[in-house]
């Protein structure tokens, strides 16, 4: 059995290549009809287009949602695991440190 984050990488990672693929079919059906029924004068193309266009970013945002959804689920199992924590090595304590007014020589 796969670890959850796998899993989640595989459903959100291809999400790109079906944007891709959803516009591409759609408009090749619609270049397909377009030269078959329609006497090919590119009708049938941008149609097919911008009908994939649309189904791809319904399906983008039906996507998003989902993972959102997964986000929230996750962090209502471990309140804890979501919290950002800073780590005091990194944090500049010396007040004496100049700023950068006092350090610009312009002004």
């Amino acid at each position: 059995m796969a670890s959850r984050p796998w899993r989640d990488i595989g459903r959100y990672g291809s999400v790109g290549i079906e944007l891709v693929l959803t516009i591409g079919l759609v408009a090749g059906l619609g270049q397909w009809l377009d030269v078959r029924y329609w006497g090919g004068r590119g009708w049938g193309l941008a149609a097919g287009f911008f009908l994939g266009v649309a189904v791809a970013f319904r399906n983008l945002v039906r996507t998003a949602r989902g993972m959102q959804a997964d986000i929230e689920r996750a962090e209502a199992r471990d309140p804890e695991g979501s919290r950002w924590t800073v780590d005091e090595s990194w944090v500049n304590r010396n007040d004496d440190a100049p700023t950068e007014r006092e350090d610009d020589p312009d002004r």
